[in-house]
């Protein structure tokens, strides 16, 4: 069916598409087939998101949208449009415009881990067959090959009046890039002292993920500055192609400099909470060594690249 039939079957120009979804997932793999190019080092490995060790009973990594306070189902709609476009932005293109439901202040992401992993962890697809392979244990407990990185305590994102958006262009990009942001959001982990982070070094048991995990942590926490939101106008991302020896890859960036931003690191803490060793700081329990963060800072002209491993 052509445009102008579709837009006389449907009363609008173009297609709009509604999604009501949450989103959740067990584990997400990225793999490294051949390993590390110098070295020696061409075991298989990869880097995985789950969900927190050491729990009894794994629990899935979810994102829920947000009304208020309340987790509610994501909704997001989808409006679609061709364009002929012209020559020297060579040419034809797809335009979606994606935007939040009404009822959506915001996202949430539930508690997960970042964990590197060996090949007898990670599935596997030899030609048409696949097998299926897991990073734990009972429960959530590691497996012997696979290692805690990064451990997060949950993340909520709640949106400015002006909700965040994107806009895709598919085949040539007129707009310059692939995707295009808009809106603006009021915080991440803007409630009380933040989100809390750590980066894993090992557990209060040595290699035993059962019992509380020891390194280096802190509290995270973006809002905008002096009340204002922070505008996401001028950020983009999308796929840039090879380039010389650069192969190519993702890119994620902004053009400009950005809206002021507040960044707190509280309560940064090396090691676990009020340990003691006798002879050492004379017998002084271990504790936060305080607060980090900056008032009013801004980015210009951000530009980050992502290729492969």
């Amino acid at each position: 069916m052509d445009d102008q039939s579709l837009s006389a079957t449907t009363g609008q120009d173009g297609l709009t598409i509604g999604v009501q979804s949450n989103v959740q997932f067990n584990q997400l793999a990225i793999i490294d087939n051949d390993g590390l190019p110098s070295g020696g080092y061409t075991g298989r490995a990869g880097l995985v998101i789950a969900g927190v060790a050491g729990q009894a009973v794994a629990s899935p990594v979810k994102v829920t949208g947000l009304n208020g306070s309340t987790e509610t189902t994501f909704g997001l709609k989808a409006t679609i449009d061709t364009d002929k476009g012209n020559a020297s932005a060579k040419g034809a293109f797809a335009n979606i415009d994606l935007t939040f439901d009404n009822s959506i202040t915001g996202l949430r992401i539930s508690p997960f881990s970042i964990y590197t992993a060996g090949s007898s962890s990670l599935s596997n697809l030899n030609g048409s067959s696949y097998t299926r392979n897991s990073i734990f244990t009972a429960g959530t407990l590691l497996k012997s090959d696979v290692k805690e990185l990064l451990r997060v305590g949950g993340i909520d994102i709640v949106f400015a009046a002006n909700k965040p958006s994107m806009n895709i262009q598919l085949g040539a990009a007129p707009q310059g890039h692939m995707v295009m942001f808009d809106g603006a959001i009021e915080s991440i982990c803007g409630s009380g002292n933040g989100c809390n982070i750590m980066l894993v070094s090992d557990y209060a048991t040595p290699g035993n993920s059962a019992t509380p995990a020891v390194g280096a942590s802190f509290n995270f926490k973006l809002t905008g500055n002096n009340g204002n939101p922070f505008g996401l106008k001028g950020f983009y991302a999308g796929v840039y192609g090879p380039e010389g020896t650069d192969k190519g890859g993702l890119i994620f960036g902004n053009a400009g400099t950005t809206d002021k931003f507040d960044l707190q690191l509280n309560n940064v803490l090396l090691g676990s909470n009020a340990a003691q060793q006798s002879g050492v700081f004379n017998n002084l329990p271990n504790a936060s060594i305080g607060n980090i963060g900056m008032t009013g800072a801004s980015i210009t002209n951000l530009k980050m690249k992502v290729s492969g491993m």
